[in-house]
């Protein structure tokens, strides 16, 4: 049976599911648990296709149920997973479609939305305690942050997985038993067609039990969409994979450092890097926080982190986000939170909200019930 606990942060309470058994004994779990707030990931999302596509309920479950069969030949214990769901909450398998493919619904859509997250790996000789660091600022739709759960996973055959994803999608940003940490950033090609969610590949990486097999997870995926996978190992590696729809290139940390915007670091010819041209800000993101980083480079700790996923530089639409006025209705987006994740510890910490205003929870993967600690991580006045 699943267990429910939460912890609250920046005065925002946030559930965590502990979930375990067969994928649809996970889903029912997880979908019994929160259900309240999957109906609110799901309003708030065609509420969004709404804005942006002029669609209604009926013609996005319409499209919503093309994702099955690819789920079902990707994942087949994920997309029972995604119907266990569905049952626990009593929505529509549809709906919790819905939810998993959100990214290719709004994107695959030719919406013109906003983005942006800056992510980060650090490792080895540039931390303070040797220990590796992924993490990122989750910049998104201010309407989905009611909707933030932390997953903690134990299903069948797979090792544990501690997420932190929106209610009713499989995973996340996360991290494994095995020492494999994920996050991820949006990109926008020319290239663009029906495919898997995003989601889901994220899910599958964490499952692996090795790097390469969770590299082989992004590599084998019949993507829609642009999107980099940050992924960190425990015994002190990071790489960044730059997919797209045709291709995948990779990037591999130097000096132990790596960070990544929303743009295309290697040019190919043959695809655009359109994206860049309606998040300009990823160009300065991005270099900003490698500058900051690579300026204590050994020693790099937690509130270093937290300082630099604070920064203001070219506010409003900084590492740190906040509500830019000029943007259009539903296509505003704001620093909704910020993960960082220590491989070596096995510890999630997470801020709700952004990181400049409030204190982050540690979320251990071995804690007791109610073992979660809060506190201010920054060092910055």
């Amino acid at each position: 049976m699943s267990q429910l606990e939460s912890f609250t942060t920046n005065g925002h309470e946030i559930p965590i599911i502990a979930m375990e058994g067969s994928p649809r004994d996970c889903g029912i779990q997880y979908g019994r648990a929160v259900s309240n707030l999957i109906h609110g990931s799901l309003q708030a999302y065609l509420e969004s296709f709404r804005l942006l596509h002029s669609l209604d309920q009926d013609a996005i479950f319409e499209l919503a149920r093309k994702f099955e069969p690819m789920i079902a030949e990707f994942d087949p214990a994920t997309l029972e997973e995604i119907k266990g769901i569905a049952e626990g909450a009593d929505a529509p398998l549809e709906a919790v479609l819905t939810i998993n493919a959100r990214s290719e619904l709004v994107h695959g859509l030719k919406a013109q939305l906003d983005d942006g997250c800056t992510s980060f790996i650090v490792f080895g000789e540039a931390t303070a305690d040797g220990h590796t660091y992924v993490g990122q600022n989750w910049d998104w739709n201010p309407a989905m942050k009611p909707n933030a759960v932390v997953l903690d996973i134990q299903r069948d055959g797979d090792p544990r997985i501690l997420t932190l994803t929106e209610a009713g999608l499989v995973g996340k940003h996360g991290l494994n038993e095995d020492g494999i940490g994920l996050c991820n950033n949006f990109m926008l090609s020319d290239k663009r067609r029906f495919g898997l969610p995003v989601h889901v590949t994220r899910r599958k990486a964490l499952t692996a039990r090795i790097l390469s097999d969770a590299i082989g997870a992004v590599l084998n995926s019949e993507r829609a969409l642009a999107a980099n996978y940050m992924m960190g190992h425990v015994d002190g590696a990071g790489v960044a994979l730059e997919a797209w729809p045709e291709g995948l290139d990779v990037i591999h940390a130097k000096d132990g450092l790596l960070t990544h915007a929303n743009h295309f670091q290697i040019s190919r010819a043959g695809r655009e890097d359109i994206g860049r041209n309606i998040f300009p800000d990823t160009l300065l993101r991005d270099v900003r926080l490698n500058d900051l980083l690579r300026a204590q480079h050994g020693r790099i700790d937690l509130g270093i982190l937290a300082d630099g996923m604070s920064d203001h530089f070219n506010f409003p639409d900084s590492i740190c986000r906040h509500p830019n006025p000029s943007a259009q209705s539903g296509q505003g987006i704001e620093t909704l939170g910020c993960i960082i994740m220590d491989l070596t510890d096995r510890v999630l910490h997470y801020c709700s909200g952004p990181p400049c205003e409030g204190d982050f929870a540690a979320i251990h993967m071995d804690r007791k019930p109610g073992q979660i600690a809060i506190g201010n991580y920054r060092k910055a006045a």
